[in-house]
């Protein structure tokens, strides 16, 4: 198992390396987080991981950017609409992927739902548990609202297991242990949906398994895809385990979309992996 889970982790270093992509990063040189979006560029593009595009609203400063790497070795592109610009360029395949970096989400997600006639975008991120990669859906606070938004995400997340080369098991997650039936209404609820969940991936065809609320049992065994009970909830798992517990995350993935383009958090101290994943699932 763990020569398997090393390989498989880095098998997406491989195929960024392999496929070099053109990738744009958007950047605000305005936020405290500016600083990191380019020092993550900078190091991926200098390890060969992508040949990154910066996007900003306004000219890095040299406080920023040491020895004017930016617009030197790094391209960047100005425009004072910056997130019209960053879909564009994704939209017309002037780039081969994206990564969101610091730009404003409430702005740029709405502007790809619009743009590619997308109301969900079916965000996955993918987590290094140890070199296992494991899926995490849906992330996005709008998603999974309902069973049939859950049985498309899950979907979407048998494709990029594939892609990735791994095995694909679902741990179904939901408001309580199995054995908590009758301890509250909502719990009882949550039960209820999640028993149904499982029940309809496995009729198309899906390996599920349904966890209750023990996530740390799900991780612990081989599932592939943590299938959390709505984004909200899939956001805190996101939370605590990327940004509280340092488990490793290549970022969101948005399935649904046509092209490649992957969120993240401002929270986090690196945009590397993220850079490095929009890379290796370029088509």
């Amino acid at each position: 198992m763990g020569k398997f889970r090393t390989t498989v982790s880095n098998s997406i270093y491989s195929l960024a390396t392999s496929k070099k992509a053109k990738v744009a990063i958007g950047v605000d040189p305005k936020l405290p987080s500016a600083e990191r979006v380019i020092n993550s560029t900078l190091f991926a593009k200098r390890e060969g991981y992508a040949e990154p595009v910066l996007i900003s609203n306004e000219k890095i400063s040299d406080a920023l950017s040491p020895e004017g790497v930016v617009g030197n070795e790094i391209s960047l592109i100005i425009d004072k609409d910056v997130e019209r610009t960053f879909v564009d360029l994704l939209k017309e395949g002037a780039v081969d992927a994206a990564v969101r970096g610091d730009l404003s989400s409430r702005t740029l997600v709405p502007l790809l739902r619009s743009e590619f006639k997308c109301k969900n975008l079916c965000r996955v991120t993918v987590l290094d548990v140890g070199g296992r990669l494991v899926m995490l859906a849906p992330v996005g606070i709008e998603e999974g609202d309902s069973l049939k938004d859950l049985v498309t995400i899950a979907g979407h997340c048998k494709c990029l297991a594939k892609t990735l080369g791994i095995p694909y098991k679902i741990a179904v997650l939901s408001g309580g242990r199995i054995e908590d039936k009758g301890r509250s209404k909502k719990v009882d609820r949550m039960l209820s949906t999640s028993a149904l969940l499982t029940r309809t991936l496995r009729k198309k065809g899906m390996d599920a398994e349904n966890f209750g609320i023990e996530l740390e049992r799900a991780v612990e065994g081989d599932v592939t895809l943590l299938l959390a009970p709505d984004g909200i909830l899939g956001n805190f798992i996101f939370r605590s385990l990327v940004l509280v517990a340092n488990v490793e995350s290549f970022g969101a993935y948005a399935a649904a979309l046509p092209k490649v383009y992957v969120d993240t958090s401002r929270a986090k101290g690196s945009y590397l992996l993220p850079i490095i994943f929009a890379s290796a699932l370029s088509k």
